[in-house]
């Protein structure tokens, strides 16, 4: 059974699940080149189904994640237009003409007589449906349209390695179909969800967001930059913003749990007035603090009712590392999967396993959902592809253009000496973390590389940690992980061992000494754990500086022309594009 599941929200996406396992997931901005890019995935359906041999005819299942979907045309202005991000999210000085305009428009949404969101629309479900049909040629019969926390919480079920084995599921974001966040008990092919907590009165997501948009940043995209600037605040600082934020925004403990704005007013005009006279840093670490409080307390009160030792995660909240390493650390919680970019492209895979379950029931099939495994999902680069593009750019007149039959011992080499080097070879990764396959790689040990990333490379902001991916048999010489938790995705954060940072001095946190590890099992990716391997023969180091192949604020790399423009718009000095090594002179 073949069952493509699609995502249509910001940062849209397709999955292919075959018989149970999920065989392809890459995202829209990959092929499109633009961050973030919504709305029905039409090219990375088809990069799918052309990598993995198939025809719209073979697909028998299309599961839409979202019960209803905004316009595309919308999405759009909201991601991408910052003058109407500005309107949309109240980013101006507080009026009494907004207040009163904002109460008339709630009084007329109450009563249906227009949109409660400023300049927001959806999409006829009729016109929904047409873009798959006219796409692949199929019926309306053969489309699932399925809730949007129900694709989190089934992404993170299914997607675990607990292979049916009971577990509380937990998700939270910003908002979808009018929720942002569920509880769920789970065990073999079955969830059921217990609470539901509307996105009305407030979501941990969008408080968070809006931090990040009084920050200065985009609004859905750089909080990660937010918990990033965290640790550098002082401890002064900090609990002054803390206390500041506090009085806006709570977690309330009933049945359902709410979170809530506890004041009234515009939502960045309450932080405006709020933060006045704060530090950037400050704010940044009150609100990353206030952020853990009441993620923790909101799952310390649902274990209480619920029970659970296994968790599995998934919503964009829980994209926030650190406050997942307070989870982790949590007495009694035995084992925690948090799916792999777990924000709405995930979803893509949740409605993928939801319809296959759903399909199976209808058929009297049995089920048998794999979990995720090695998120290596998309199209992979063919040797013919890039001989054609050195070819095409005459990039030997150029560069130096060598190929090596060992190429994981050439760029083993190159870490050590010149100390950075971008890979693009094998199945792109999914998702927003880079996982060796569309990296750039560099030495751990070496602090001098964290200046040429961010400022020749990257154009990353300057606080911004590296992370390392560490060999499996190594893991413990690096990281603490008193509970051997798995953290195959870049998922988790753990504190440092104190006798080996300097040897990952480049790829921690500078303030805090934690990493945020891809631990990598030979068996996952062989060819990336060689270059480990081969770098850490040479230098005793058994892991490398890994962070993604792209310049800041463009989408991760997919094909190897995306690959080699990067490699020439930046200060990159070797590219290593699948058995090719390309070098500036």
């Amino acid at each position: 059974m073949i069952v493509l599941g699609i995502n249509e929200t910001h940062c849209a996406t397709a999955a292919v699940l075959k018989d149970g396992k999920i065989v392809g997931c890459a995202s829209e901005e990959r092929f499109t080149r633009v961050k973030n890019d919504s709305g029905y995935p039409r090219r990375a359906v088809e990069a799918l189904l052309a990598q993995l041999g198939l025809a719209p005819r073979d697909v028998d299942v299309v599961a839409l994640a979202g019960a209803r979907m905004a316009a595309k045309e919308w999405l759009d202005r909201v991601l991408q237009d910052d003058g109407y991000i500005r309107e949309y999210y109240g980013v101006r000085l507080p009026s009494a003409r907004r207040t009163l305009e904002k109460r008339f428009r709630k009084l007329g949404a109450k009563f249906g007589l227009i949109d409660a969101s400023r300049g927001k629309f959806g999409i006829p479900q009729a016109q929904r449906l047409g873009l798959v049909t006219d796409h692949l040629g199929i019926g309306t019969e053969r489309i699932r349209c399925l809730d949007h926390h129900s694709c989190h919480a089934a992404a993170a079920y299914f997607g675990s390695p607990y292979r049916g084995a009971p577990a509380l599921v937990l998700t939270n974001d910003n908002s979808g179909d009018g929720l942002c966040a569920t509880v769920s008990t789970a065990e073999a092919q079955r969830l059921t969800r217990r609470e539901a907590t509307s996105s009305a009165p407030g979501s941990l997501g969008a408080f968070y967001s809006f931090v990040t948009l009084y920050l200065g940043m985009k609004f859905g995209e750089h909080e990660y930059k937010v918990m990033g600037l965290a640790p550098y605040a002082a401890e002064r600082g900090r609990r002054s913003a803390h206390q500041a934020l506090k009085e806006l925004f709570d977690l309330r403990e009933g049945t359902p749990c709410r979170f809530e704005w506890t004041k009234r007013g515009e939502r960045y005009q309450l932080l405006l007035r709020a933060c006045l006279g704060l530090r950037f840093d400050w704010v940044a670490a009150g609100a990353q603090q206030l952020l853990e409080e009441i993620l923790l307390r909101w799952v310390r009160v649902q274990r209480a009712r619920r029970g659970g030792s296994r968790l599995a995660l998934g919503g964009g909240v829980f994209m926030n590392v650190k406050a997942n390493m307070l989870i982790a650390q949590e007495e009694g919680i035995e084992d925690l999967f948090v799916f792999p970019s777990c924000g709405d492209e995930s979803n893509a895979i949740g409605a993928a396993y939801l319809a296959y379950l759903e399909e199976c029931g209808r058929r009297g099939i049995p089920a048998a959902p794999e979990p995720l495994g090695p998120a290596y999902l998309g199209p992979e680069p063919i040797a013919e592809e890039i001989e054609a593009l050195i070819r095409e750019r005459n990039l030997e007149a150029r560069y130096k253009v060598a190929l090596h039959d060992r190429i994981e011992e050439r760029i083993a080499d190159l870490l050590v000496s010149d100390g950075v080097v971008a890979r693009c070879a094998g199945r792109m990764e999914f998702g927003a973390r880079a996982l060796g396959n569309r990296s750039i790689l560099a030495n751990p040990s070496d602090h001098r590389v964290v200046p040429l990333i961010n400022r020749m490379i990257k154009n990353r902001d300057f606080w911004m940690p590296f992370a390392p991916t560490i060999l499996r048999e190594r893991e413990a010489d690096y990281v603490v992980n008193p509970k051997g938790l798995s953290s195959p995705y870049m998922m988790l954060a753990f504190p440092a061992q104190a006798k080996r940072q300097e040897e990952l001095v480049a790829a921690l946190h500078p303030h805090d000494a934690t990493a945020r590890p891809q631990i990598l099992e030979e068996s996952w990716n062989p060819a990336y754990y060689r270059i480990i391997r081969e770098f850490e023969r040479r230098t005793g180091i058994g892991a490398v500086l890994n962070t993604s192949f792209n310049l800041h604020g463009e989408p991760i790399v997919c094909s190897p022309a995306d690959a080699l423009d990067t490699f020439e718009r930046s200060g990159l000095p070797h590219l290593a594009l699948g058995p090719f090594l390309i070098s500036k002179r």
